[in-house]
């Protein structure tokens, strides 16, 4: 078999390959503790854009964290036998929408305030799921490569 025939016919089976990795069918959806990750890494975000005053980022990262607590409310009823799906929709898409209306007014310390809320909230929902050992806590620095400062105008 010449050369580029052998080329042509890995080329196809590696095309085939990846298109059976990115079909629905072999998508799995995230699991708990990823989303919580993601929603850790937003909430830091969140509170490094709060600190800057940054209202339109600050107002993106929490978007990203409703989506998150909406999405394991209505596809995650339940883990290690708590109403985990229940939890995020009673308890913590509220305290985000007290963040939310505070960094929409622009009124910053209702904004630090609401952002301890949320945290606190988290450790609460930790607590009632038997999982109190993972406590959220206000972080120090930055540890992302962004700058979360105001971009001029």
């Amino acid at each position: 078999m010449s050369e580029q025939r052998k080329f042509k016919r890995r080329s196809l089976l590696l095309g085939a390959m990846l298109a059976l990795a990115a079909s629905p069918a072999s998508a799995e959806a995230p699991g708990l503790a990823t989303l919580m990750h993601n929603m850790q890494t937003h909430l830091h975000k969140t509170q490094l854009s709060v600190a800057a005053r940054n209202a339109p980022l600050a107002y993106f990262y929490i978007h990203e964290l409703e989506e998150t607590a909406a999405y394991i409310g209505a596809n995650i009823e339940e883990y290690d036998g708590h109403p985990v799906g229940a939890l995020a929709e009673s308890m913590l898409i509220p305290a985000l929408e007290r963040l939310e209306s505070a960094v929409k007014a622009e009124d910053w310390d209702a904004g630090e305030a609401r952002f301890a809320d949320a945290m606190k909230t988290c450790n609460a929902c930790h607590a009632l799921t038997d999982h109190a050992m993972v406590r959220i806590a206000p972080a120090e620095g930055n540890p992302f490569a962004q700058d979360f400062s105001v971009t001029p105008d």
